[in-house]
C-alpha cells in the first residue's frame, strides 16, 4: 500500500488572532477531506492549540522558535504548500514577501516541490518586492492557485509563467452557512433582543487606511448615526481580527463609537478568538453588514446578510468584482453620506440583494474546488490545468 504523501504548510500566519484566516484554514481541510488517506499535513501556527480546535484535520507546531515538530515535519516533508492568505502584498512593508520568499528557496533548495493554494495577490508598490517575486519565487514555485482572474493578471505581470497558474477561488467559499442560534444566545447574553434590527460593523485603522482616508471614523460614525434615525437600528461592533493595538479592529471600532451621537443605540461585541462559524452565526443576525476585511465580507455572503464593503485593498475590491456586487467603496469616496446612501439602497433592495448573492454562492463553491487539481497533481493523478475566468 502506497504511503500517504506528507505535506507542510509553513507559513505561519495561522493562529495570530484573524478569524478570516482560520477560515481559510478550515477551507483548506476541506478540500484535503476526500483525501484523507492519501495525504497528512502539518501546519506552521502562531497558536497551535488555538488552529487546533478550530481545524482538526491537521497536525501544528509552532511558526516561532525550535518547535522539534516542525523541524521533523520538514524533514519529512514530500512538498510544500503555502495555503490561502495574500502572500503577495507590500502594503504593509517588506512583510509578508520577506518571510514567504526565504521559505521557498529553503524548500527547493532541499529538494522539495512548492505550490501556492488558494492565495491571493495585491498591487505591489516596492520595487524590491517585484524583484523578489520575479528572482525568487516565479523559478521556484512550481503552480499557483489563485482567488480570482486579477490575481492572476498580477502574477503575470510579476513575472510568473501564466502557464502555472490556475484561478479558482478562496478556499473559504468552502464553508457551509450556519443558523443563528450562537449568535442569538451571545446578544442575549450582552442583554440584548436578538430579534432586533442590527447593522454589522467591522473597521480597522491600519495606517495605510487612515493615510488614505484620514476622516474614515467620523464618515462611519455619521453614517451609522444616519441609520439609527432613520432606520430604528442598533450598532454591533464586531471584530475579524482580535489583537489589540491602534490598528485594529476593535481599536478602530472604538474610534467610530467616540464619534458617534447615538453611541447608546452601539455595542461593542467582546473582542474574543471566535471560529469562524461562531462569527459567521453573529453576522446572520444582522441586517446588513459594513467592512473593510475581505473575509467579514464572505462571511456575510455565506449567512445571504448583504454588504456594504469599504475597499481597504484590492482583494476586498476583487471580491465585489467576483460576485458582481454593487455595494462597495474606494476609500477616496468614502463618506457618511456615501456610505448611508449604499446602506440606505441596500435596505431598500434587500431581497433583491440576497437573490444576487445566492447566485454567486454556487459558484465560488465550485471554482474553490479547483484548488484540488494542485493536491491531484502532487498525488501524480493528473497534471493541474490552467486557466479559469
Amino acid at each position: 500500500m502506497r504511503r500517504a504523501t506528507r505535506l507542510i504548510a509553513p507559513f505561519g500566519f495561522y493562529g495570530w488572532g484573524n478569524t478570516g484566516d482560520e477560515s481559510t484554514l478550515q477551507g483548506f481541510g476541506r478540500l484535503v477531506a476526500p483525501y484523507r488517506r492519501a495525504i497528512r499535513v502539518w501546519v506552521a501556527s502562531r497558536n497551535p492549540a488555538h488552529t487546533g480546535r478550530v481545524e482538526p484535520a491537521f497536525r501544528y507546531y509552532a511558526a516561532e522558535g525550535r518547535d522539534l515538530r516542525g523541524r521533523w515535519a520538514r524533514y519529512r516533508a514530500d512538498a510544500h504548500v503555502v495555503v490561502g492568505g495574500t502572500p503577495i502584498m507590500d502594503v504593509l512593508g517588506a512583510w509578508p514577501l520577506s518571510e514567504v520568499a526565504p521559505l521557498v528557496e529553503r524548500a527547493t533548495d532541499d529538494g522539495k516541490p512548492v505550490m501556492f493554494v488558494g492565495v491571493g495577490t495585491e498591487r505591489l508598490g516596492r520595487d524590491e518586492s517585484r524583484r523578489v517575486v520575479a528572482e525568487r519565487l516565479a523559478p521556484r514555485v512550481r503552480r499557483w492557485s489563485v482567488r480570482s482572474a486579477r490575481d492572476r493578471d498580477r502574477l503575470v505581470e510579476y513575472g510568473v509563467d501564466p502557464g502555472r497558474i490556475l484561478v479558482a477561488a478562496d478556499l473559504a467559499w468552502l464553508l457551509a452557512g450556519v443558523s443563528s442560534d450562537h449568535g442569538r444566545e451571545c446578544l442575549r447574553g450582552l442583554g440584548l433582543d436578538p430579534a432586533a434590527s442590527y447593522v454589522g460593523v467591522n473597521v480597522n485603522a491600519e495606517e495605510f487606511v487612515v493615510a488614505q482616508q484620514p476622516k474614515l471614523f467620523e464618515a462611519m460614525a455619521e453614517a451609522l448615526d444616519a441609520m439609527i434615525e432613520e432606520h430604528g437600528v442598533r450598532v454591533l461592533f464586531l471584530a475579524n481580527e482580535i489583537r489589540e493595538d491602534e490598528t485594529f479592529d476593535k481599536a478602530a471600532s472604538q474610534k467610530v463609537l467616540a464619534r458617534m451621537r447615538h453611541r447608546d443605540r452601539a455595542v461593542l461585541v467582546p473582542n474574543l478568538y471566535r471560529t469562524p462559524q461562531e462569527m459567521q452565526s453573529l453576522i446572520s443576525c444582522c441586517r446588513v453588514t459594513i467592512s473593510m476585511r475581505y473575509h467579514f465580507c464572505l462571511f456575510s455572503a455565506l449567512q445571504g446578510v448583504p454588504f456594504v464593503a469599504v475597499k481597504r485593498s484590492d482583494k476586498v475590491d476583487d471580491l465585489c468584482w467576483d460576485l458582481e456586487w454593487p455595494y462597495g467603496l474606494a476609500l477616496s469616496d468614502v463618506s457618511g453620506h456615501a456610505i448611508a446612501k449604499q446602506i440606505g439602497d441596500l435596505v431598500a433592495n434587500r431581497g433583491k440583494a440576497i437573490e444576487e448573492l445566492n447566485e454567486h454562492i454556487g459558484v465560488m463553491r465550485q471554482r474553490a474546488q479547483r484548488n484540488g487539481d494542485l493536491l491531484d497533481e502532487l498525488l501524480g493523478r493528473r497534471p493541474a490545468p490552467v486557466g479559469g475566468p
